[in-house]
């Protein structure tokens, strides 16, 4: 995993030129004068996955679809934690920003300091005074909204959401999808009034901590390859969906929640190449820390894609697709292929030709018929 950012946290404080030191564990509660300063350095092309771009071939339009990657953060929290002298948390500080800048009065002393962006509407942050633990997360769809995604109408029959009561899949919570969050954890340090721990900048004195955002969201970007198609396959009226994948993570920790939700995204079709593109950002695998390279143990609750598919004759499916093993490879994110022989999904009124098949990545599908209107 390449670090998104690269970022360098400066202190600056306004302290007296003389006088005595006093150790941070005497844990005073002096107050100094602060002010932020946030270095980035972002590369783009390098994200979730070193050869992405040379793996994903889905001709994506960020002009009409947005960013297909990870984007700069425009606002920022700070929480921070100052420590008693057992190293136990009192009441933290949180502090909002725009920008790499600002200003606030911090104690002398040891603290823990827990940075996110906090510029989305969709994301839900939610602060234990006790713990310290942020936790974040996103809404649940409303069950008219849920009702209304012909993606989910499968999923929900055999969850036995609707009439169909059928227990092969695991019932779970359809959230909204999360903007990209990022996060830096700088536990134990030191907040010194002493002139030697500091660089002395336009009059003001300097303590710089180097640190680096890292993603606490994942990015996974299905194509789906039609063979075998023939014109019969023509878009996605519905969308698709991702089940199993976590539903909220703590900060500072980045594990993620062990309860599973399903999240949404749009479908696209390149009929030049009958090649669907879906982009999914994810809490990512539920219980575990991606970065300490954990994925979920064997034999727990699988991971499934489904995908709304448009024929020309106005019908439609949706395809449920096993990624449990191809998920699991990648608990940071990045890229899944799948190839999927029409033949073996024929449109309503329709035959399966010979010799058709998945590939290996494909263990499973069902599917659920009706008509709906093609969108081009």
């Amino acid at each position: 995993m390449t670090r998104l950012f690269s970022m360098t946290v400066i202190l600056m404080l306004g302290l007296p030129l003389g006088g005595c030191r006093i150790n941070p564990e005497l844990h005073l509660r002096e107050v100094a004068d602060t002010r932020i300063v946030l270095e980035t350095q972002v590369d783009v092309d390098v994200m979730w996955q070193v050869n992405w771009t040379t793996v994903w071939e889905y001709p994506w339009d960020e002009v009409k679809l947005g960013p297909v990657g990870y984007t700069i953060p425009n606002t920022m929290c700070l929480h921070v934690y100052p420590l008693d002298a057992n190293n136990q948390i009192k009441s933290h500080i949180v502090h909002n920003f725009v920008g790499t800048s600002t200003e606030l009065s911090i104690t002398a002393g040891v603290h823990d300091l827990l940075f996110y962006n906090n510029d989305s509407e969709v994301l839900l942050f939610q602060s234990d005074e006790e713990t310290g633990e942020v936790h974040c997360t996103t809404r649940q769809l409303s069950s008219g909204l849920k009702g209304s995604q012909h993606v989910l109408t499968a999923l929900q029959k055999e969850a036995g959401m609707l009439k169909n009561e059928v227990d092969s899949l695991k019932p779970e919570a359809v959230r909204l999808t999360p903007d990209p969050l990022y996060t830096l954890y700088k536990p134990g340090f030191v907040v010194s009034d002493h002139p030697d721990e500091y660089e002395f900048i336009d009059g003001r004195y300097v303590l710089r901590v180097e640190g680096e955002l890292e993603p606490a969201t994942y990015i996974y970007l299905f194509q789906l390859k039609m063979e075998n198609n023939e014109g019969r396959v023509v878009g996605s009226n519905g969308g698709a969906a991702l089940t199993g994948v976590a539903d909220g993570v703590e900060l500072k920790s980045r594990v993620a929640h062990s309860a599973t939700s399903t999240i949404l995204a749009d479908a696209f079709f390149d009929r030049t190449d009958d090649l669907m593109g879906a982009r999914f950002v994810s809490f990512g695998l539920p219980g575990i820390n991606p970065y300490e390279g954990q994925t979920k143990a064997e034999g727990d609750e699988g991971h499934f894609l489904v995908v709304n598919i448009s024929y020309a004759n106005g019908s439609w499916k949706n395809i449920r697709v096993d990624i449990t093993d191809a998920l699991r490879e990648l608990p940071l994110g990045g890229v899944i292929s799948l190839n999927l022989d029409v033949n073996d999904f024929p449109p309503e009124g329709g035959s399966s030709g010979g010799g058709g098949g998945f590939d290996a990545l494909i263990d499973n599908w069902d599917e659920e018929t009706g008509e709906t209107t093609i969108i081009n």
